[in-house]
């Protein structure tokens, strides 16, 4: 009944797409254009995700991979697609059909990868941000203070000259900034972790860490920013 019903949603999609196989375009640019242009039908119950990626595959000419993580899941039988759509982007197809089963599509070396949000946000990427302004050492410039002193034996009272103690900004070390933004993101727990890098260079913060990290450090300097 399963295949019957995949083989169904098969040939809607055949009946939308002009595309054959051996059409395809592995570009980045040929891929987007697909999935942007490309309207498509589906009609699938409680069919296998693996065996709507092949479909998928067989009529719009894209290739498409499963990470190990979802191919696991799929062969488990955990991942099912029950779904029915009528002429729409192939693109926004693909996102109701995946979030369906809490999966991510990415672009990666001419194919669409497919793979758990877990997955999709645990990427590391590499990021700079300008701190200098945060490194900048900042002087108020309070004006001396008059001190009077009693003086000695018969020597009568004295004024002196106090000059003010510039003190240090909490960011004169670079590597304090570093500490701080490493407490705040999770500690060893998160900058632990295997080809994830911190540190500055030149007045730039260079970060090699997941998305969700990196949007904990944009908040977290505009903060700082604040309260500079």
């Amino acid at each position: 009944m399963i295949r019957c019903l995949a083989v169904t949603a098969a040939l809607f999609m055949a009946l939308a797409l002009p595309v054959r196989a051996d059409d395809a375009d592995d570009t980045k640019a040929g891929i987007m254009t697909k999935l942007e242009t490309t309207k498509i039908s589906l009609d699938f119950k409680d069919t296998n995700l693996s065996e709507v990626i092949d479909f998928l595959h067989e009529v719009t000419g894209i290739n498409f991979v499963l990470s190990k993580t979802v191919l696991e899941k799929a062969r488990g039988g955990e991942l099912k697609v029950d779904i029915k759509l009528e002429d729409l982007p192939l693109r926004t197809a693909l996102k109701l059909l995946l979030e369906l089963n809490d999966l991510a599509l990415v672009y990666r070396k001419g194919v669409l990868m497919v793979e758990t949000k877990e997955e999709r946000g645990s990427e590391l990427d590499m990021k700079m941000y300008d701190v200098k302004d945060l490194l900048m050492k900042i002087r108020d410039f309070p004006g001396p203070s008059l001190e009077l002193s009693s003086g000695e034996g018969d020597a009568g009272p004295t004024t002196g000259i106090v000059e003010p103690d510039e003190g240090a900004h909490p960011f004169d070390d670079p590597e304090s900034l570093v500490n701080i933004i490493r407490n705040a993101t999770g500690g060893d727990s998160t900058w632990g972790k295997d080809g994830v890098t911190i540190g500055i260079s030149n007045g730039l913060l260079v970060v090699v860490q997941s998305a969700s990290i990196h949007r904990e450090i944009q908040e977290l300097i505009v903060a700082l920013r604040q309260f500079k």
